[in-house]
């Protein structure tokens, strides 16, 4: 069986313009927002983009390595690029 799953992009409107969270989710971004909205932050995320995809994690991999120049700390999925 085949992983399906979200690739998503979200912002923050308490965090810096161009720093965005791309990761994936099995369950849809909405819900993913929602529970990052219980993080500590001190307003919720948005989603900017999603997309439904088979191998998520494999996808995740690679935008991640695509934008590794740009990511502020290697643990965590944020990343400093604009929005389009």
């Amino acid at each position: 069986m085949t992983d399906i799953g979200y690739i998503y992009c979200m912002t923050n409107p308490a965090f810096k313009d161009g720093l965005v969270k791309i990761g994936l989710t099995m369950r849809t971004p909405e819900e993913r927002r929602r529970e990052l909205a219980s993080t500590g932050v001190p307003l919720p995320f948005v989603v900017e983009f999603a997309k439904r995809v088979f191998n998520p994690a494999e996808k995740e991999k690679c935008l991640h390595s695509m934008l590794e120049d740009k990511r502020i700390n290697a643990d965590r999925e944020f990343f400093f690029c604009p929005v389009a």
